[in-house]
């Protein structure tokens, strides 16, 4: 071979030395990228006795007999007139190729000698050639893109190629193999006189519970490191299903080039969830990634469906997370900034070194001809290269699997790494940044309806409900831990938390009834007295509640009982609650039920806080005010938005309850368009409870009209509850795990509670568990109910005025009162009791819970979760009705933060402002 005349072989591609642009089509960069590679296989290295060449097709070199060009698939009519006819009459072979680089490469072979065997499809060391000619071709793009004049070795290239392509041809595949390593060395050494310092390739797989058995075979057999984005159901789902590859991916970790990254159990909407909800992800997501990656859990928070907001890095530091990755990967808005690099900063100054550079799509051939531009902008204006590319298990595309094998060689153009590696080995940043809650915009509601779901928007308010419900179970254990020292075994939430709402609902049913048994009893005793209702409060601040007592008796008008009226089947009553306590009520036939200034007069309802008055042509509601107040500062009506005008129709108004405990009052009729087509029916049901400053409001639809139910823009067509005030000048503020903050979003979501203030008045639309709302000018928002497939039917909101904490009243709606009925009473510690008590109403209690610390050898204990929501430091104490044994407090995974003082019967605690903490205290059983 050696005295066989070289010769010239050329591949012609159409973007010369220019960036691809964003349109170039994944075909045609699979075309140029096969074109260019398929001419390293080492038979035609062998053959030719020197390397191929690339060349613009607009302008190739001139043709000269002997030559062979290999044009790329779809580009022939873009050689120079005549070019192609030339070549043909002098002897040039000129070829198209295609998509197929075996077959391209078989091709060429035959073009060249007819009589040489046709390579064999699969060599693997063949594939390492084509990665060669891959990267060599990558680092001249490079080259270009960084301005930088060629300073390969290109004489050394030659002579360690064809070496190794002439050790391939006699089997001897460690010579050969010598010989790549040697030429791969030379194009790092190329790169490395323009760019000497580390840069960082950052393979994210992503990976979810679906994921078959074997995905992962590709990726663990190459050893390139990679970092697979897993929410810990997926990990799951992959150890039951393909063990072996999770034994095989520990094993990868212990040697240090893979990782896991994720965080949380499932990648759910937990933005638009309650706080119990969004800590029972991340620790029930800690418990599995310890159980199959052998007591490991993760330290980068990533996703692949958006998950980002403001108050992510406090949460995620409190489950021992360390490093994020800021993108959404599938949809939904964030900031992006320019560093590659930063601290992403919570509003309570908790940080987390975060990765915020998008990726390029390794299943994307486009991509792979965009890598080396994308490369040079982050040499050029970045502190730390980096250029992290994302993909699924398979498909990925041919230039990630020949870059892939450049990394058993050498770092050609960047170094591979872990996510944990890239923030381990790289400086951490010294700039932070803060981006308000209208930086980031969730697209759940779309991908809701575009999956078809039931109840897009209705199961957020059934979970907030449920949840609720579970939170009281979890007090009403936690209050048995301090009477008696026992720790029931808590109720799981996997089946709420999963999305298995019916099967939740069914065991949080039985287990209110069991608990509330045993809860009752403990506080009530067994002994003699008379038959009564004990009315719990499972929320950390006092309110006044209205209930429904079934049953013959009449309650008595005296202590914790404001007012009552008789109904039907029982009692409606209004009942004074201490802050974690509760309220024994007498049942006595011979009691009369009176008192309370609740009232319906007209199409008016009043009690001693507020005043309602009814539309009499909509039914809608036409003023929400203070009792004095003689201007409206809420209306209320019900619209179908996206399909013209519409208006309320009402046919019937009603008043069911004219006091004095409750006034209620129902409207009823239809939704018409305006042409009169009808959209839907329905039925508005007004609430006063006296002395309660809270007005309810429960919607009822049903016959909804089909041309509602866009499933492709459900912001642009729904049917919502619009809410209108008269002050175009008013602040709006949306609570922010349970924080109120300043918005002007357009969609402002939130499930708990919009605040709109003025210099005077401070009003709040409590929706419930509803997030979804969009703005209408300066003076109106609409809280959307139904879109796409919502079956949801009855929906629950309310308004308050003068709050200023609107956590209590969304808690306080979301929140029944637990109502257990007694055989005897009252306690012996009488008729009101409290528990627990936190004395600084800027700190929001949403969960206590019982806890087991005798692994520890500290015996039961009650773990308070806490979060400051006035965005001030403050300092609390938590009483408890026993003496505090000691205290600590831990990060939500339990982990000890710090030892706190106990003082007398109280406990002593500091926050930061928006800190999210968990406190946990033992009581001294026997002592009061």
């Amino acid at each position: 071979m050696a005295s066989d005349p070289p010769r010239y072989l050329a591949t012609l591609v159409p973007l010369g030395a220019a960036e691809p642009p964003a349109t170039l089509a994944d075909a045609e960069a699979l075309a140029i990228h096969v074109a260019v590679t398929a001419p390293w296989h080492p038979a035609i290295l062998r053959h030719l006795g020197a390397l191929p060449a690339v060349e613009p097709v607009d302008s190739p070199p001139a043709a000269e007999a002997g030559q062979v060009y290999v044009v790329a698939g779809g580009s022939l009519p873009r050689l120079p007139s005549g070019f192609q006819t030339g070549a043909g009459d002098g002897g040039v072979v000129v070829l198209e190729g295609g998509t197929d680089r075996h077959a391209l490469a078989t091709e060429i072979l035959g073009r060249l000698d007819p009589e040489l065997s046709p390579p064999i499809d699969g060599d693997p060391l063949a594939a390492d050639f084509f990665a060669l000619g891959a990267a060599r071709w990558t680092l001249a793009d490079l080259t270009t893109a960084m301005g930088h004049a060629d300073m390969l070795d290109a004489e050394g290239l030659t002579r360690e190629t064809l070496a190794a392509a002439e050790a391939w041809a006699i089997l001897d595949a460690q010579a050969a193999t010598s010989h790549l390593r040697a030429a791969f060395e030379l194009l790092t050494e190329a790169r490395e006189k323009f760019y000497p310092v580390d840069a960082y390739l950052v393979d994210l797989c992503l990976l979810d519970k679906s994921t078959p058995a074997g995905a992962l075979d590709d990726a663990l057999a190459a050893r390139a490191p990679f970092t697979l984005i897993a929410p810990a159901e997926a990990v799951e789902a992959l150890a039951g299903r393909d063990p072996g590859a999770v034994e095989r991916l520990r094993t990868a970790i212990d040697e240090g080039w893979a990782d896991v990254a994720g965080g949380a159990y499932a990648e759910v909407d937990e933005t638009l969830r309650p706080l119990g909800s969004i800590a029972w992800q991340y620790t029930k997501g800690a418990e599995v990634y310890r159980r199959h990656l052998d007591e490991r859990g993760v330290e980068t928070f990533a996703r692949r469906r958006f998950g980002l907001y403001p108050q992510l890095p406090q949460v995620a530091r409190r489950v021992g997370l360390r490093f994020a990755v800021h993108l959404g990967l599938d949809a939904g808005g964030f900031p992006v900034p320019a560093e590659t690099k930063r601290l992403w900063e919570a509003p309570d100054g908790s940080q987390l070194e975060s990765l915020t550079r998008p990726p390029l799509a390794a299943d994307r051939d486009a991509a792979g001809l965009a890598l080396p531009w994308r490369l040079a902008r982050s040499m050029r204006d970045d502190h730390v290269t980096v250029v992290p590319i994302v993909h699924w298990p398979s498909p990925v595309a041919l230039w990630y699997r020949d870059l892939r094998r450049v990394a058993a060689y050498s770092p050609v153009l960047m170094r591979w790494s872990t996510l944990g590696d890239f923030f381990h080995r790289t400086d951490r940043p010294w700039d932070a940044f803060r981006p308000g809650d209208d930086l980031y915009k969730t697209p759940y509601l779309d991908q809701a309806v575009a999956r078809g779901d039931d109840a897009p928007i209705g199961g957020r308010a059934r979970h907030a409900r449920l949840r609720s419900r579970l939170d009281a179970i979890g007090w009403m254990d936690a209050v048995g831990v301090g009477l008696s020292g026992v720790v029931a075994e808590p109720l799981s939430a996997d089946e709420l938390e999963t999305g298995a709402l019916d099967a939740a609902a069914s065991a949080i049913g039985a287990a209110e009834v069991a608990r509330g048994s045993t809860f009752a009893a403990g506080i009530v005793g067994t002994g003699a007295g008379r038959p009564g209702f004990l009315v719990a409060n499972s929320l950390g601040f006092a309110r006044r509640a209205g209930v429904f007592l079934p049953g013959e008796g009449r309650v008595a008008v005296d202590g914790p009982v404001k007012a009552a009226q008789r109904g039907e089947a029982g009692t409606w009553a209004v009942v004074d609650l201490p802050a974690f306590g509760y309220a024994w009520v007498g049942a006595d036939a011979s009691t009369s039920t009176s008192a309370g200034k609740a009232s319906a007069a007209g199409r008016s309802l009043r009690n001693e806080h507020l005043r309602l008055e009814v539309d009499e042509a909509t039914g809608g509601l036409r003023a929400f005010s203070a009792a004095a107040e003689p201007t409206a500062r809420l209306g209320q009506r019900l619209v179908a938005h996206g399909i013209g005008d519409s208006a309320m129709r009402a046919e019937s108004f009603a008043v069911d309850l004219n006091g004095p405990a409750l006034a209620q009052a129902t409207s009823a009729g239809t939704l018409v368009a305006a042409d009169g087509t009808r959209l839907a029916s329905f039925r508005q049901r007004y609430r006063l409870w006296s002395g309660r400053p809270i007005a309810e409001l429960q919607v009822t639809l049903a016959d909804v009209d089909p041309s509602i139910r866009d499933g492709n823009r459900p912001w642009d067509r729904y049917l919502g509850c619009r809410w209108a005030w008269p002050d175009a000048n008013v602040m709006l503020r949306r609570t922010c795990l349970l924080a109120p903050m300043m918005t002007d979003a357009e969609r402002p979501e939130t499930p708990d509670a919009l605040d709109i203030s003025t210099r005077r008045q401070r009003s709040a639309m409590l929706v419930g568990g509803l997030a979804h709302h969009r703005r209408h000018g300066p003076r109106m928002l609409d809280t959307l109910l139904v879109a796409g497939r919502e079956a949801t039917g009855v929906f629950e909101l309310a308004m308050a005025a003068e709050l200023e904490h609107p956590y209590q009243a969304s808690h306080d709606l979301l929140t029944p009162p637990i109502v257990v009925p007694t055989a005897s009473g009252p306690p012996r510690a009488g008729p009101v009791g409290w528990f627990f008590r936190i004395d600084n109403p800027s700190v929001a209690c949403w969960g206590v819970e019982a806890v087991d610390e005798r692994a520890e050898n500290r015996g039961p204990g009650i773990a308070f979760n806490l979060v400051e929501t006035a965005g001030s430091a403050a300092r609390c104490r938590i009483r408890l009705f026993r003496p505090p044994g000691w205290a600590r407090q831990t990060d939500l995974a339990g982990e000890l933060i710090v030892d706190l003082t106990v003082d007398g019967d109280a406990v002593l605690v500091d926050l930061t402002p928006h800190e999210i903490l968990r406190v946990v205290i033992s009581v001294n059983i026997g002592e009061s």
